[in-house]
């Protein structure tokens, strides 16, 4: 008999630690595309906190549109998921950009943007943090009302 409830209560608890997974994937479905919506400072760039002023990104899901800053320069363009990627076509201005970490940070962005960038959402209490990326490049975001 007991060997019966170990059997129930292993698989049930492995399906109730699964559903409250901190970690959600962004792939443009119903379910998930909006939480990319709103304002976003980029604050990690491969890892390393990046230095104030950060860079924003703003994403309308429902309009698939994207505007903000790259680190130097203002960015707007459309996006969408391919294969459950996101990305997306920008245009920006052409500001020289002499800060070395405004440069890497502003090449980051350009590359997950580009190439196409896994998404994934971290939910921990009421923090967020969004992280993008692909073999090239990583960025971290922070809802930007939270960036104090």
């Amino acid at each position: 008999m007991k060997a019966r409830h170990r059997l129930v209560a292993l698989p049930l608890a492995a399906a109730l630690l699964s559903a409250c997974s901190p970690f959600t994937r962004i792939e443009g479905d119903a379910n998930t595309a909006g939480k990319l919506d709103g304002r976003w400072a980029v604050r990690y760039v491969a890892g390393k906190e990046i230095p104030k002023p950060h860079p924003e990104l703003r994403f309308d899901s429902a309009a698939g549109t994207l505007s903000g800053s790259d680190g130097c320069n203002r960015i707007s363009g459309r996006f969408s998921f391919e294969d459950g990627r996101l990305k997306a076509r920008v245009a920006s201005t052409r500001m020289a950009c002499l800060n070395e970490t405004a440069a890497s940070t502003s090449a980051a962005i350009h590359t997950l943007l580009g190439q196409g960038a896994e998404v994934v959402e971290v939910a921990v209490g009421a923090g967020r943090v969004l992280l993008l990326k692909n073999a090239e490049a990583e960025i971290r975001l922070v809802p930007a009302e939270h960036d104090q």
